[in-house]
């Protein structure tokens, strides 16, 4: 996994790999994150999916977690086709991040509000052996993220 995609809190039973997609400049107002900021708002979005805030999901229902650069991508190559999902996010900082998840001919993209409604979560069904997560927003260099996906139950 690089460094330039997602921190090293990245949770998986499976091997996977990231890809970063090139990158715009921020939005002349957003306020860049140094490494310090970019890891303590990646933080503060994970801290949104604690198992506090959130359904428990035991180990057989895991499939991925962690925190992407924006913009940024994981990949998990185990996962099967016609899988149920329960995918959550959680962004931190000041801006709008968009999570597109991906498997196959299967798409699904979920707008998030930093500052209103830091979290979401939504079911998928994957369309291929191959899920990627994407995070993309305008103010990259102002926001943490976080990602959980667990079989759905």
């Amino acid at each position: 996994m690089t460094a330039a995609c997602s921190d090293s809190s990245t949770a998986s039973k499976a091997p996977q790999t990231s890809e970063a997609a090139s990158s715009g400049s921020a939005t002349p107002t957003a306020r860049p994150a140094s490494g310090p900021d970019r890891e303590r708002l990646n933080k503060e979005a994970r801290d949104l999916l604690d198992p506090a805030h959130r359904p428990a999901t035991d180990e057989k229902g895991f499939v991925s977690a962690g925190s992407l650069a924006v913009p940024g991508m994981n990949v998990d190559k185990t996962i099967t086709s016609g899988t149920a999902l329960r995918v959550e996010v959680a962004c931190a900082g000041e801006g709008t991040v968009i999570f597109t998840v991906t498997s196959g001919t299967a798409k699904a993209a979920k707008r998030v509000d930093c500052a209103r409604s830091p979290r979401d979560g939504f079911d998928f069904t994957t369309a291929g052996s191959s899920l990627a997560i994407h995070a993309d927003s305008s103010e990259g260099e102002s926001v943490g993220t976080a990602y959980l996906v667990s079989r759905a139950s």
